[in-house]
C-alpha cells in the first residue's frame, strides 16, 4: 500500500446549484475537464458550467486545477442547465 505525499492531492468543494455540496479529492495534475468528467459521470450533469475564483469555466478549458487553488484547497460551483436537477441521496 503506497503512502500519499502530502501534496499529491486537492481538496475541493463542490457546491452544485447553490443546494448541494460534496467534497472530492482531485490530483495535483488533474484538469478543468478532469472535473467535467466528474460531474458527468458520478453526478449525471451533462451540461453546465463551473466557476473557480470568479472564472467561468467551460468543458473545452484544460488547465490544471492547482492553477485555480489556493493552499491545495478549492470551491468549484456548478450551474446546471436544468434548474430542477435533484442528486441523489446514495452519492456521497
Amino acid at each position: 500500500m503506497s503512502k500519499k505525499k502530502e501534496h499529491d492531492t486537492i481538496l475541493v468543494a463542490i457546491i452544485i446549484n447553490e443546494r448541494y455540496v460534496r467534497w472530492e479529492e482531485f490530483l495535483v495534475t488533474d484538469t478543468v475537464k478532469h472535473v467535467f468528467q466528474l460531474l458527468q459521470d458520478k453526478y449525471l450533469i451533462e451540461k453546465c458550467i463551473i466557476e473557480i475564483n470568479d472564472l467561468f469555466l467551460s468543458n473545452h478549458v484544460n488547465t490544471k486545477l492547482i492553477y485555480m487553488c489556493n493552499n491545495y484547497v478549492a470551491t468549484i460551483y456548478v450551474k446546471t442547465n436544468d434548474k430542477n436537477y435533484n442528486l441523489c441521496k446514495s452519492i456521497f
